[in-house]
């Protein structure tokens, strides 16, 4: 027991000191998704309801190559299946360079990119677990922060690469900057030693056991036994290979349901939200100039937060899980918002405050699951998470652009992703209240 304690404390104390933890970071386009797609959806007379389940594909392909990853992980290190997401990634990039309708984005973009963003997703998140213990959400905060400041010149460098090159040649220069992705998997260092609990100790004992008394049993029986016992054997094996990759176990534990389905809901409502929040702006009479300078208002206000929160992380303790929820009530209510205003000026406030809120929302979203599980189960438990907000996106994403096609106007879709918050809301409150009941109940109170 001693020792198990003293190397918990020497894990803790090498990995927040090695400061080499810092350096993962990367960068992405899906805030300029819309500003990208604009004119090309207008020319091939493409719908929102197939841009909208483009989305829904990559988030359930996110999930599954979580899994994959997770799978992969018990013979392989993170490190190659984070390689071999960046290879999905990068060829997904360039085959959106021929696509000729966006009913072919489910596939290149949601499919191919989708699983590789979701093998290389889990390995980023377990290296920064395996670096850091005390300071997740600072370091969280600052890499986040990082990936914002470039996030702020996107758009803007966006706009001019389509104003000079066109639709083609921008997505064949976005898809150079994803074969970035090679050398950032590569980095990452994932060579973490795997321990056995005393729980799996017994089981593995146990295990043995039966194994001893059933050969035992095989040598007393005749060869059609054997091979209908062999079956029935390699059957069960199979079973529990199945849940193992799944981490079912973990789905034992109510209050990490809770927590996927809150975040699901509230993660699916985010990326539609800043997708489709261009074609909003559009619908609203705003030019290319003043979409690109809210997206890039949006970003830098992002990056504000997440180098905030940084700040804050380093003077007090913070609550994770409270933090998520305060800031999608007070998402919720800014959404409401700015559904309200027309002009430029209130709409770019607005606008920087949801991107304050959305960069807590993303720095604390992988630190709520990672301070619930143990370290060795995160991969699989993120893989979950992923798998929830994938089945999540795949049901709702279709509705939500369907709304958008039946009404034609941004305004009911919106509407609907607002109110995907209160999932997350009403079922973490209804938690809370459950719970400090049992804690009541189980405090007996002294009488004189």
């Amino acid at each position: 027991m001693n020792t198990k304690i003293d190397t918990e404390k020497s894990v803790r104390c090498a990995s927040d000191k090695d400061k080499w933890g810092y350096m993962i970071a990367g960068i992405g386009h899906v805030n300029s998704f819309g500003l990208i797609y604009k004119d090309f959806i207008i020319e091939t007379n493409s719908n929102a309801k197939s841009l909208t389940t483009a989305h829904g594909v990559f988030s359930m392909m996110l999930a599954i190559g979580g899994l994959t990853l997770n799978v992969m992980s018990k013979s392989y290190t993170l490190r190659i299946g984070g390689c071999i997401g960046a290879f999905f990634v990068t060829m997904g990039s360039f085959l959106t360079i021929i696509i000729t309708s966006a009913n072919q984005l489910p596939f290149t973009f949601g499919l191919l990119q989708g699983i590789g963003f979701g093998m290389m997703v889990p390995v980023c998140y377990s290296t920064l677990n395996h670096y850091f213990v005390k300071k997740r959400t600072q370091v969280m905060s600052l890499i986040k922060a990082t990936q914002g400041v470039i996030l702020i010149w996107y758009p803007q460098l966006i706009k001019m690469i389509l104003s000079n090159y066109g639709f083609r040649a921008t997505l064949l220069i976005i898809s150079g900057i994803s074969l970035h992705t090679f050398p950032g998997m590569s980095t990452m260092v994932t060579n973490i030693k795997k321990t056995r609990t005393a729980n799996e100790i017994e089981v593995t004992k146990e295990r043995d056991e039966n194994v001893d008394l059933l050969q035992d049993h095989k040598m007393s029986n005749v060869s059609n036994e054997n091979k209908t016992f062999d079956k029935k054997k390699s059957i069960t094996t199979l079973g529990n290979n199945f849940l193992e990759i799944l981490n079912v176990k973990t789905l034992k534990d109510p209050v990490f349901c809770n927590i996927c389905i809150g975040q699901s809901f509230v993660n699916f409502s985010d990326m539609i939200f800043f997708i489709l929040q261009p074609m909003l702006l559009y619908q609203y009479g705003f030019d290319t100039n003043e979409v690109a300078a809210c997206i890039s208002i949006s970003a830098g206000a992002d990056v504000a937060g997440r180098f905030g929160l940084a700040f804050l992380s380093s003077i007090v303790n913070v609550n994770t899980r409270l933090l998520f929820f305060v800031a999608t009530l007070l998402t919720l209510t800014a959404r409401i918002v700015i559904l309200h205003v027309r002009q430029f000026v209130w709409v770019a406030v607005v606008t920087s405050l949801l991107g304050i809120l959305r960069a807590w929302l993303h720095v604390t979203s992988p630190l709520v699951i990672s301070n619930h599980v143990a370290h060795k189960d995160f991969t699989g438990a993120y893989a979950l998470f992923m798998l929830a907000t994938g089945l999540v996106n795949i049901v709702f994403s279709p509705f939500i652009g369907m709304l958008k096609d039946v009404y034609q106007d941004y305004i009911p879709a919106f509407y609907a992703l607002t109110v995907c918050c209160l999932p997350c809301l009403f079922l973490w409150s209804l938690e809370y209240y459950i719970y400090r009941n049992k804690e009541h109940n189980s405090n007996p109170i002294d009488t004189v």
